[in-house]
């Protein structure tokens, strides 16, 4: 198959469709891609970028068409005018650049903002080819889950808008069924099929042995640092942490909007032995940080939305044999418990947290080695990479046939 995919984000940035793009490649087919230039999460082009543009002209040998845009930065304002300009060049620019070149089909991948779908129906129009989303955030739900968007004026406009765009698509991918279900409301005639998120090789780790114990227990949090994680749940649970003298250490690794706040609260709270913030790293240096933790974190925020999502940090955590501490409600916290691959926790519940950490800190390590061999073997048998490849291919051809006949 040609398969032209549309992604605001990419490499390099982190993000799942990187992994996509290199197994529908490793799997014999054509692919190019249309995204912006790297911004995210830190809201400015990254250097290499700026040194050495055409340096990023190819991911492992797939074209990558980038065009002009305004970056993140910081603020309201500069956000909307960075979706803004990908939505106008990707739709113009991008649609010039690829004038000669055919393709057989189309995969969005709809990441925050959905408007970064509306090139992709621009280019559908223009090839007369069929259009499959993966949606990956729900639209305008998750604005006013995280307070971006108060206005019940505006929250309306941006709902029909997402039921334009969803109308256009052929299929849309969604990660779990309830997740489906809140898109089925806007969805019109779209074929709605389930996808839900694996975990990248690189994070297949054994189960640790059992060895002597360390003075100090790394838990790790890896991915964004936004204001649906809930770090200010964290703060308070890491406040009783240091209260108990727990020998207990947070390992963020990552970056986002909120990761100033969260360093002014750690300085202000007097939490540095508690904290230690990495930063963002490339996904293919994120296995050191896996082999070091004891234990992984997955918080988000109480919201009907959230509760339709399951982060993809979970499944990297089951493969990489990690025992969960999760601080979330809905199909995230379910997974957990049917997996029987950690300790749950409802959201913003930064008491049982604390409790929880208590819990697993007081294990032996042949126990919480269990719960990652658990987490593991759901993983490999639930979430397995290339049987999901091979589901969307199938459904890919068929689409492709589809407008065949």
């Amino acid at each position: 198959m040609r398969i032209l995919v549309v992604s605001q984000y990419f490499w390099p940035e982190n993000f799942r469709i990187n992994d996509l793009c290199l197994a529908l490649k490793d799997n014999g087919h054509e692919l190019t891609v249309v995204t912006g230039k790297p911004n995210y999460p830190w809201g400015e082009f990254f250097d290499d970028y700026v040194n050495s543009p055409r340096s990023f002209d190819f991911y492992h040998d797939i074209p990558v068409v980038r065009v002009p845009m305004l970056p993140r930065k910081s603020g309201g304002k500069n956000l909307l005018l960075n979706y803004i300009s990908f939505i106008f060049s990707g739709s113009i620019y991008g649609a010039y650049k690829l004038r000669k070149q055919d393709f057989d089909i189309i995969l969005v991948c709809q990441l925050s903002p959905v408007t970064a779908a509306i090139p992709a129906i621009v280019l559908k129009k223009l090839k007369g080819i069929p259009l499959v989303m993966w949606s990956l955030d729900l639209w305008p739900e998750s604005l006013e889950a995280v307070g971006v968007v108060k206005s019940k004026r505006v929250l309306s406009v941006v709902g029909k808008l997402v039921s334009w765009i969803y109308g256009h698509c052929d299929v849309i991918l969604g990660q779990s069924e309830s997740y489906l279900d809140a898109v089925r409301r806007r969805s019109g005639k779209a074929q709605l099929e389930l996808f839900p998120n694996w975990a990248e090789d690189q994070f297949k780790i054994e189960a640790k042995k059992v060895d002597q114990p360390s003075s100090v227990i790394t838990i790790m949090f890896a991915g964004n640092v936004g204001d649906a994680q809930d770090f200010e749940s964290i703060i308070e649970c890491a406040k009783l942490l240091k209260e108990s003298r727990s020998r207990v250490q947070f390992s963020i690794v990552g970056s986002g909007r909120k990761l100033i706040w969260l360093k002014s609260q750690i300085e202000d709270f007097q939490l540095d032995e508690y904290f230690i913030l990495h930063g963002q790293h490339a996904l293919e240096h994120m296995p050191v940080f896996y082999e070091e933790a004891d234990i992984a974190l997955v918080s988000l925020k109480p919201n009907d939305i959230f509760e339709r999502t399951i982060p993809g940090k979970i499944q990297s955590y089951m493969l990489a044999s990690l025992p969960i501490l999760s601080m979330l409600d809905g199909e995230g916290k379910k997974l957990v418990e049917i997996a029987d691959c950690g300790l749950a926790c409802s959201a913003s519940g930064h008491q049982q947290l604390y409790e929880n950490i208590l819990s697993m800190m007081s294990m032996s390590q042949e126990r919480r080695r269990k719960l990652g061999a658990n987490g593991k073997a759901f993983a490999e048998i639930h979430f397995n990479k290339a049987r999901l490849v091979a589901k969307l291919e199938t459904l890919l051809e068929t689409q492709i046939e589809r407008v065949k006949i």
